[in-house]
């Protein structure tokens, strides 16, 4: 049986910010009381079937598909900021696509890919959101690499990045967890506000940093949950 759409809309008094973070100065775009209907978008979320992410994706939980109304809702929305903030070119909006995440693994059940901060592309015209729906388990954090001082890691640098992460997570194999993440220098976080959808380039490292991991839940409701959402120009 097909789920009722949420009546989603965005809220045209939504708060809006800009944020420029590292010594890069990339900016990431924060909204504030993103959508009307967020509840309902929660509800939703509760009636579908959360699976194991797709092969390939190292998402630390499970995910389900968002509302057919979700995307064609939020993406024109985006296409000015993604000109005006981002440098993107007007009307080449490409492919998108976008998914609930419900965060199940604790930060000790993680393997490092899951773990260490990453980019999510490496083709500078590609960008991420991601919309809080709970507010209790930590928000996305922004990295800098230390041995490289790379914060954006695009295709031009992605071989050079590399080729020094392999090499340092080899050297410290068998280490503690805690010793990798000291390969990287925090240099934003982006509080999780319920109903706040952030709006970044795919090729910044970041890495979600969990709270209250003990608290987790598979329950949509009570759980760290969040509409991701990726796209070309």
């Amino acid at each position: 049986m097909t789920q009722r759409l949420p009546p989603l809309s965005l809220n045209r008094n939504a708060r809006i910010e800009v944020r420029r973070i590292g010594e890069e100065q990339q900016p990431v775009f924060v909204v504030d009381e993103a959508f009307n209907g967020c509840e309902d978008l929660v509800e939703f979320a509760a009636r579908s079937a959360f699976v194991p992410p797709t092969t390939g994706s190292y998402y630390p939980g499970l995910n389900a598909h968002l509302p057919a109304n979700y995307l064609p809702t939020l993406l024109p929305a985006l296409e000015r900021p993604l000109t005006e903030i981002f440098d993107a070119l007007p009307g080449r909006l490409g492919r998108s696509y976008g998914f609930f995440g419900l965060t199940n693994l604790s930060p000790g059940q993680m393997v490092v890919r899951q773990s260490l901060p990453h980019t999510d592309s490496a083709n500078a015209r590609s960008f991420a959101s991601v919309h809080f729906l709970s507010a209790s388990f930590g928000g996305t954090a922004f990295y800098r690499h230390k041995a490289t001082g790379f914060e954006v890691v695009s295709n031009v640098r992605a071989n050079a990045f590399k080729t020094v992460r392999t090499r340092e997570i080899e050297s410290l194999d068998g280490q503690p967890r805690e010793t990798l993440s000291h390969l990287y220098e925090e240099i934003a976080h982006i509080e999780p506000v319920f109903n706040r959808l952030i709006l970044y380039r795919a090729t910044q490292l970041h890495a979600m940093r969990l709270e209250n991991a003990d608290a987790l839940s598979i329950d949509p409701k009570y759980g760290r949950l969040t509409a991701n959402t990726f796209l070309n120009t």
